[in-house]
């Protein structure tokens, strides 16, 4: 939640231009059950790939390749979800 805080007006800009869903919907009914986290995918795919950038520049790279994102869901009741995601950073070379 603090990475969200963190991007927030970035995630209401993207909102307001339509590239991410104004509205939450709950993914709970799949399962029959009421869920929490579910409906903040986007919100942490946005958070996790801002990290992967600014991580790929601390090394000095200039692009992630190769991406991969795993989404775990708690089985507890589903009411959060862990999402992990990394990729290869590369630099380009001019020659």
């Amino acid at each position: 939640s603090d990475l969200v805080n963190k991007y927030s007006a970035e995630i209401e800009e993207m909102k307001n231009h339509a590239l991410m869903s104004e509205r939450r919907s709950d993914w709970g009914f799949l399962w029959g059950e009421y869920s929490v986290g579910q409906n903040d995918f986007e919100k942490a795919f946005f958070v996790a790939t801002q990290e992967l950038k600014k991580r790929a520049l601390m090394l000095g790279g200039d692009a992630v390749v190769s991406m991969r994102q795993d989404i775990d869901l708690d089985t507890s009741g589903f009411q959060y979800f862990y999402l992990q995601m990394y990729g290869t950073v590369v630099k380009r070379i001019n020659g």
